[in-house]
């Protein structure tokens, strides 16, 4: 699976916290509870009417989606009644953002568009930069920042000297942008604005937003000691402080992925929930979607796979809905054309029963007229399902690749279980059996030394199986840290060979090395260790007595390659396939030594960690190669 969510903020929350400040919501239920009631005593279907309409509508923004809608329609209507034009252009910029917070929906763009040339007409610059501000917020919101970018510079540009509330939502929004097209420097540039702006405003809602934009850009710089304390700052004064539910899950978010990276997975569940909560109270079906996937990724770490594929489907299920609502557009194109051609053979069946040269001519040009309609309705609609396809084939794509590794971290569970409750518990038992015989006085010291070899070799059996389960435990929670240096191949090969001296004493076997002292790489000492013993370790185990091990090394342009050959029992082409997967059973070596199967893929992924690759020849019976490459010494 992905490592959990690449980047934890969410434009689209930057936008919904930007709208509680910048675009001059009060954020207040008392404000909304007064403007209802004004609308119960208005008898009068005048523009004073549209302006309330719009107001509320507005101030419904951070409380229900359901009503913010309504009364955005309730206000177009009345607007177009009356042709109250300035009416009509506020109602449509609601409405474009009712569009833009459900999934985007091209629909925003077209009543931006209607907004924007009735404000154009009123020479309103000052709206005019709202709704360019808007069309940079749309494009933004289907993650277009390149293309959003421009209209949020053009946004401030139009808006010139003017003082306006609207400057600081285009600040907040541009500094967003700049961080998601990750140039940092820049976003901080807009955000140091919006701090100034906060601190001399006192406003809770500024000094919100500009703890959780200094909290974004550190997460992005990967600076979560200082993100978190920012985030506990803003926590806070949300806490204390009477803030609308879209205000409250943008901070909820925010706690919950910090704990998330610091691996409190029980504090993020309980930031999610909360943030579920206010989710749930606006009635933002999509944004949900997005915990349902994060619970998704909680519960496949707690290994609760059930659960974990519960939420996962829940997550589908929203993403599908958006998708086929999408796919509905298309089929009213699809009906406009059949329109089209009806009126086609409407059209050609007139023409048929008309005699004169002049009208034969008129419905030659209606007919193609209709035609060109149709076909421009046909390609638009065409190219319009295919993006749609090729969103579903990736959106498909991503399921099938998730319920696979799913159903891969689940086999993997299954393994790491029988690997404890047999391969580790059995050496246990033995110690217990053994320490009882002793504290009963049921074995003599002469039958103790004797042991003692047997023993040892059972511990550090033991020992290998147990730091091979770590590695790839900690590797699958991403907690392997790289610290490269010039590493010196025959130092750890030579401390390799002495932690199996004993094994390879017992079956009398001929180790040889050359060329080792000439040759040094840059990667992680411990992990290439780590990978000399497992492969050290197997060329032991699958060697029988009297056979040979050789270790060489030398330079190939830009890397190092490092070989372990073996006399062993060599590989079927089967087991050659699968010899880096996690599907490989381990097997007994010839000696009827133990191990967990996952050793080689533990070696796979310590060396891709360090930039190198191993691959493997064998032949069954004759035994097996081992390459591993790793990047050159770096001259420091």
């Amino acid at each position: 699976m992905q490592s959990f969510v690449n980047k934890v903020r969410l434009l689209l929350a930057v936008l919904l916290l930007s709208s509680s400040s910048f675009l001059h919501v009060c954020g207040q239920s008392s404000r909304r509870d007064s403007l209802r009631s004004l609308l119960q005593t208005s008898k009068n279907q005048d523009t004073n009417k549209v302006i309330l309409l719009n107001d509320l509508a507005y101030q419904s923004y951070s409380y229900s989606v359901k009503d913010f809608n309504t009364y955005s329609q309730q206000a177009l209507l009345l607007s177009e009644k009356l042709s109250y034009r300035r009416g009509q252009a506020v109602a449509y910029k609601n409405m474009a953002l009712f569009y833009m917070l459900i999934h985007g929906d091209v629909t925003s763009l077209k009543y931006l568009n209607a907004s924007l040339s009735i404000f154009s007409s009123l020479k309103d610059s000052a709206n005019i930069a709202g709704v360019v501000n808007y069309i940079g917020c749309f494009y933004a919101s289907v993650k277009d920042y390149k293309k959003a970018l421009p209209y949020f510079l053009r946004s401030e540009t139009i808006l010139g000297e003017r003082q306006n509330p609207i400057r600081y939502t285009i600040w907040s929004n541009t500094g967003a942008c700049y961080e998601d097209l990750k140039q940092y420097g820049k976003a901080s540039l807009y955000y140091d604005r919006i701090k100034k702006h906060a601190d001399k405003s006192k406003d809770y809602r500024w000094i919100v937003t500009s703890l959780y934009q200094t909290a974004s850009l550190q997460m992005a710089r990967q600076q979560f000691d200082q993100a978190l304390s920012m985030g506990n700052q803003a926590l806070g004064i949300i806490q204390s402080q009477n803030v609308s539910p879209r205000e409250a899950q943008i901070i909820y978010m925010l706690m919950g992925d910090l704990a998330f990276k610091f691996k409190d997975y029980q504090q993020a569940r309980k930031f999610y929930q909360l943030c579920e909560s206010s989710l749930t109270k606006l009635g933002s079906r999509e944004d949900l979607s997005l915990i349902f996937y994060k619970n998704h990724l909680l519960d496949s770490i707690a290994g609760n796979f059930q659960s974990a594929l519960g939420n996962l489907k829940k997550y589908q299920l929203i993403k599908d809905s958006v998708i086929n609502q999408n796919k509905n557009q298309i089929i009213a194109l699809y009906d406009v054309k059949y329109e089209v051609d009806q009126n086609e053979a409407k059209t050609t069946r007139l023409i048929a029963e008309k005699n004169t040269d002049d009208k034969v001519i008129f419905y030659q040009r209606l007919i193609i007229g209709v035609a060109l309609l149709g076909l421009f309705v046909i390609i638009f609609a065409l190219l319009r399902l295919r993006k749609l396809n090729d969103k579903l084939q990736d959106l498909n794509y991503k399921i099938a690749r998730q319920n696979t590794e799913l159903e891969e971290a689940n086999s993997v569970k299954t393994k790491i279980f029988s690997v404890i409750a047999h391969d580790l518990r059995s050496p246990f038992a033995e110690f217990v059996g053994i320490l009882e015989l002793t504290e009963h006085q049921l074995i003599s010291q002469e039958e103790i030394t004797g042991l003692l070899p047997s023993i040892n070799r059972t511990v550090r059996s033991t020992m290998g199986m147990m730091d091979n389960l770590l590695i790839w435990s900690k590797k699958q929670m991403n907690g392997v840290q790289i610290n490269p240096e010039n590493i010196d191949l025959a130092g750890l090969v030579s401390d390799g060979i002495e932690k199996l001296q004993t094994q390879v004493s017992k079956k009398n076997l001929i180790v040889t090395t050359s060329h080792l002292e000439k040759t040094s790489g840059w990667a992680d000492a411990e992990m290439i260790r780590i990978v000399i013993r497992n492969l050290l370790s197997n060329a032991v185990k699958f060697t029988a007595p009297q056979g040979s091990i050789r270790i060489e090394s030398y330079n190939s342009d830009k890397e190092v390659i490092l070989t372990i050959k073996d006399s062993g029992v060599g590989l079927s082409p089967v087991q050659l396939n699968q010899l880096f997967s996690l599907h490989i059973q381990s097997t007994k070596g010839t000696q009827n030594e133990s191990g967990t199967g996952l050793g080689l893929t533990i070696c796979r992924d310590l060396i891709e960690l360090n930039n190198g690759s191993i691959r493997a020849e064998s032949v069954l019976g004759q035994g097996s190669t081992f390459y591993v490459s790793l990047p050159l010494q770096k001259q420091l």
